[in-house]
């Protein structure tokens, strides 16, 4: 059970230190594109969220959608609030929350698919 949850687990704990670790002066355009890091948010976010749901997977489907939403979610939003008062040289921005927010909903719908998918395999 521990080896379904490990990469869950691992990234959690990026997603954790990399958003509360003291930041400098990022330039947010990269590629000619503004507010680039906005897709790395919904990236990262995406990835957790696929994760944690493929890691539920032996869960009823309703407790495993709803336990990542939540789980994903809610850490989104309150990572940015110790951005704001745990990191020094971060920034507080609603829409990195957004954008969490975007990702975890993306990646747990991405794994649910999937998810449904082979459930219609399986029974055939």
């Amino acid at each position: 059970m521990i080896l379904r949850w490990l990469p869950a687990i691992l990234w959690g704990v990026v997603i954790f230190v990399l958003s509360l670790m003291p930041g400098g002066n990022a330039d947010k355009m990269m590629f000619g594109i503004p507010h680039f890091d906005k897709i790395g948010h919904f990236g990262m976010y995406a990835g957790w969220a696929f994760l944690v749901f493929s890691a539920l997977s032996q869960s009823k489907l309703r407790f495993s959608f709803l336990f990542t939403l939540l789980l994903c979610g809610m850490s989104g939003v309150l990572l940015e609030f110790g951005q704001y008062y745990l990191a020094s040289g971060r920034s507080f921005e609603v829409a990195d929350m957004v954008a969490n927010a975007l990702g975890a909903v993306a990646g747990l719908l991405v794994a649910w698919k999937i998810r449904r998918l082979r459930a219609g395999r399986s029974s055939k």
